[in-house]
């Protein structure tokens, strides 16, 4: 049986002060909102890779769906994706939690979290959103 290495393995910077390097962060909205509309949840710092997006909605009425992605803060940088970590088929009809799938993503920017309502009007709504995600730094 061989050993195996990773790429980076031995070169990662070790934080050890007393919060170290990770970062995580809330953001929520409550609206009833139409289809289309566009909640701006908050702001991803630039030098952030997120690893883990969750959403935490209530029930905001029968065929509701919403997306989840980012927009650039300022200027055309990174490239927008509205759907990069919940698709635009996402239910929120009834309450619940979906969990991201998507690829860890580093922000060498500040980027806007934005969701946006789709499906059809929302009756209410409650949405949440964690983000969990390491400091690496930026360029």
């Amino acid at each position: 049986m061989g050993s195996l290495y990773a790429p980076d393995f031995n070169t990662k910077l070790l934080h050890m002060a007393a919060a170290g390097n990770a970062w995580s962060e809330d953001y929520s909205a409550t609206a009833a909102p139409e289809n289309g509309d566009k909640f701006y949840l908050g702001v991803i710092p630039a030098g952030v890779r997120v690893y883990e997006v969750r959403l935490k909605h209530g029930a905001a009425g029968a065929s509701a769906t919403a997306k989840l992605g980012f927009e650039p803060f300022d200027g055309d940088d990174p490239t927008a994706d509205d759907d990069y970590w919940l698709a635009a088929t996402t239910s929120v009809a009834a309450a619940g939690v979906e969990r991201s799938s998507a690829a860890a993503v580093t922000f060498n920017r500040p980027v806007k979290l934005v969701l946006t309502a789709g499906g059809a009007d929302h009756a209410s709504g409650t949405y949440e959103v964690v983000v969990v995600g390491k400091t690496v730094g930026a360029p």
